[in-house]
């Protein structure tokens, strides 16, 4: 209904997860220790990236739980289809 694609908010763009761990990084690499316990809380002042063998680098991030996400270098885009979203009465975007 006209009502239902008013409130409907369409993500255009954005870098989709590739994978998810939960063995961390951060600790890993950037500290001594193993765990968010021991770890010294690297991830909220690094950033760490893995580089692909076509040198593209994918964003690892690490969430409240020690979990690490890695999301593709290459980021999705829905903008070819923003016309016929407008035209379909979807008018909130991100």
């Amino acid at each position: 209904s006209p009502a239902r694609r008013r409130k409907l908010e369409a993500t255009v763009h954005q870098h989709l997860p590739v994978f998810h761990a939960s063995h961390c990084v951060y600790a890993r690499h950037l500290s001594d220790g193993n765990s968010y316990a021991d770890c010294g809380h690297v991830c909220e002042r690094h950033t760490i990236h893995l580089r692909d063998e076509k040198g593209a680098d994918h964003v690892v991030l690490a969430d409240m739980g020690c979990r690490n996400t890695v999301f593709n270098a290459a980021a999705q885009s829905g903008a070819e289809a923003l016309a016929d979203w407008l035209d379909a009465g979807i008018s909130r975007f991100r």
